[in-house]
């Protein structure tokens, strides 16, 4: 059977023109549902809002603490040795001072 060009468009575009059709019917289905569904959500009774009081807490030491390494891996970069030389002045000023003696006690008795 011999059709012509025209004739082969033609149900080409017929055929495209269902499929389009019937995928405009599935969208309007679809549509519905979600209309449905916002619908019940709606109506739902809204849980109470959670306490993120203690997550937050946590959250900013940890933000705070990973930027702080971000910056300390910078300077590192362009300044080889710093951090250890960091960590030796923390630990030098985080030592207890020298107990002081107390010359006047020495000869004294108690009262």
């Amino acid at each position: 059977m011999d059709t012509t060009n025209a004739d082969r468009q033609r149900r080409w575009r017929e055929r495209r023109r269902q499929d389009h059709v019937a995928r405009l019917d599935k969208l309007a289905v679809l549509e519905a549902r979600v209309a449905h569904l916002e619908a019940e959500l709606t109506a739902r009774p809204q849980p109470a809002p959670r306490k993120a009081a203690r997550r937050d807490a946590v959250a900013a030491p940890k933000r705070e603490r990973d930027e702080l390494a971000e910056r300390l891996a910078q300077i590192e970069a362009y300044q080889p040795g710093i951090a250890a030389k960091a960590r030796a002045w923390v630990a030098e000023i985080d030592k207890p001072p020298p107990r002081r003696r107390n010359s006047k006690k020495a000869g004294v008795t108690g009262p």
